[in-house]
């Protein structure tokens, strides 16, 4: 599953770990939090402030708290959004948990986080014990070995997954597997063809130029082939659990 990546994986965090693009990908975005629409149930957790852009959505569903390892992306976070409570948090810590249950949350949104971190099966089994009996655990994960290239290794994953091993990860983590998918196939062609190409760079012209075009034009087009290609192909692994 990619564990032979580990020793050159560098150490990430924050805005090191995503093109500054994303922060702009509106219709992505709303992709995304619309695949996760009936699941989103308040008190929610963010795993990953990142940019914001999902925490200026998902704080709309009611008590929202957001968490992530990075310093500097929690302090950004509270200054582009004051009274907002975010964290500073490592979700493999039992400190993580305590927190998470002291607020009895019942949605946590893990999106693009567990690809980041080494040990991935005590990340889940963590956000796992976080949750409240019958909450939801909302992830999305890279997928796809075979899609592996130079900007994976610029944000520091250490892996992507198969369906299978999304699966398997829940399962570890004793939730019910209520959906586990590939998703935006297209955006996986995309990913497949920058294997043929060499980046220094997340954020260079090139990248966020790539972004932005897939955005405006082919999101939509994605969003019409998914039911056909989520079984065999995305660019990602769209996994839903349920604690029993």
């Amino acid at each position: 599953m990619g564990e032979a990546r580990l020793a050159s994986v560098p150490a990430l965090k924050g805005a090191e770990t995503y093109s500054s693009a994303m922060a702009d990908a509106k219709n992505y975005i709303s992709w995304i939090l619309a695949s996760f629409s009936d699941y989103l149930a308040a008190p929610v957790l963010e795993i990953g402030v990142g940019h914001g852009s999902y925490a200026s959505v998902l704080r709309g569903y009611g008590d929202y708290i957001g968490v992530d390892i990075d310093p500097a992306s929690v302090e950004e976070g509270r200054q582009r959004f004051p009274g907002l409570d975010l964290r500073v948090s490592d979700i493999t810590s039992p400190e993580f948990v305590a927190l998470a249950n002291e607020r009895k949350v019942r949605t946590i949104v893990c999106l693009n986080v567990i690809e980041h971190i080494e040990d991935d099966s005590r990340a889940v089994t963590n956000l796992a014990r976080a949750l409240q009996p019958g909450g939801h655990l909302l992830v999305i994960v890279p997928a796809l070995e075979l899609l592996f290239n130079d900007l994976d290794r610029l944000a520091g994953h250490h892996r992507r997954y198969s369906r299978a091993q999304m699966r398997s990860r829940l399962a570890e983590a004793r939730l019910e597997i209520v959906r586990c998918d590939y998703f935006n196939s297209i955006g996986g062609l995309g990913w497949l063809a920058n294997r043929a190409l060499r980046h220094s760079s997340l954020n260079d012209n090139a990248v966020n130029s790539q972004i932005s075009l897939f955005d405006k034009w082919l999101v939509p087009l994605s969003r019409l082939a998914d039911p056909a290609t989520r079984k065999v192909f995305g660019q990602s692994v769209i996994a839903v659990g349920r604690k029993r």
